[in-house]
């Protein structure tokens, strides 16, 4: 298999792990978790896991490279996850939705150029503008609403983007042992904005445990541990790119985990995306 190929399957791999985000975090929502709490909650408990686990197996990989995962992370997961937050308070799930993967695919692709010199083809462009209708078209995406909320989803993928550049610019390995450094400065980050209060006030139960580490080990722990794969393969633009897919993975999900049946627009847009990915993956 080239480099190449496994680029691409490790992208759509953490675009399918982070599909899993939504049907978790709407049943912790309704259990009584405030999203600032859970995305908290859930890194804390990744780096956990992880970190036992590198310790157990491999502990010198745990040294040097501490400064730069500090700054990656603080784009990728802080940025990232405290924005996006503050986004849905602003502005429809939909909208944020397609806001912030675009930004991330569009950020990354546009950074690139100057600090890795991975010129973007037409090819590669014209790919990520089709697949970011499809993804509009499966969230049912409409311009209405507050655009306070779009600039908050708009940071959000920015700094995804920018996390996905400084990764391959630092020559950082991905795997396991970096995905513990940028989940223990993560925690960090985000352990301030755990409310104490809503902590009390959450439902808590050994379902709600159990989701919480669900949340924790697959899209957070292994979808990093892709994403940082893939982009040892491929451009980061590219990586973000393929990665838009994650909305037609979380359709796909609703459907088996929650009976939920997509409309005929979702079913187009998820035609749309994988042309899109085919043209930019090409």
């Amino acid at each position: 298999m080239t480099d190449h190929q496994k680029g691409i399957l490790y992208a759509l791999a953490a675009a399918a792990l982070n599909a899993s985000i939504g049907v978790l975090t709407k049943t912790l929502v309704v259990l009584g978790f405030a999203p600032s709490s859970i995305a908290g909650l859930k890194t804390i408990i990744g780096f956990v896991i992880l970190l036992g686990i590198v310790l157990a197996q491999a502990p010198r990989q745990l040294r040097g490279s501490w400064l730069q995962a500090g700054v990656c992370a603080f784009f990728g997961i802080f940025v990232l996850f405290h924005f996006e937050t503050a986004a849905y308070a602003h502005q429809s799930a939909a909208n944020v939705v397609v806001m912030l993967m675009a930004c991330a695919a569009f950020s990354a692709m546009t950074l690139g150029w100057p600090v890795l010199g991975d010129r973007p083809r037409r090819r590669q462009v014209l790919g990520l503008l089709v697949a970011v209708v499809g993804v509009a078209l499966i969230c049912g995406a409409n311009l209405g609403g507050d655009l306070h909320g779009l600039l908050l989803a708009a940071i959000a993928g920015t700094g995804y983007g920018i996390f996905s550049v400084l990764v391959k610019k630092l020559g950082l390995q991905g795997g396991f042992a970096l995905t513990t450094r940028l989940l223990f400065f993560g925690s960090l980050y985000l352990g301030i904005a755990i409310q104490p209060d809503n902590l009390v006030q959450a439902h808590w139960s050994a379902t709600a445990v159990l989701l919480l580490v669900l949340l924790a080990v697959f899209p957070t722990v292994l979808g990093f541990v892709c994403t940082t794969r893939a982009i040892q393969h491929i451009s980061p633009g590219r990586v973000q790119t393929l990665e838009l897919a994650e909305p037609v993975f979380a359709a796909v999900f609703a459907l088996t985990l929650l009976g939920e049946v997509p409309s005929n627009g979702a079913l187009a847009g998820g035609a749309v995306v994988m042309l899109g990915l085919y043209l930019s993956a090409s």
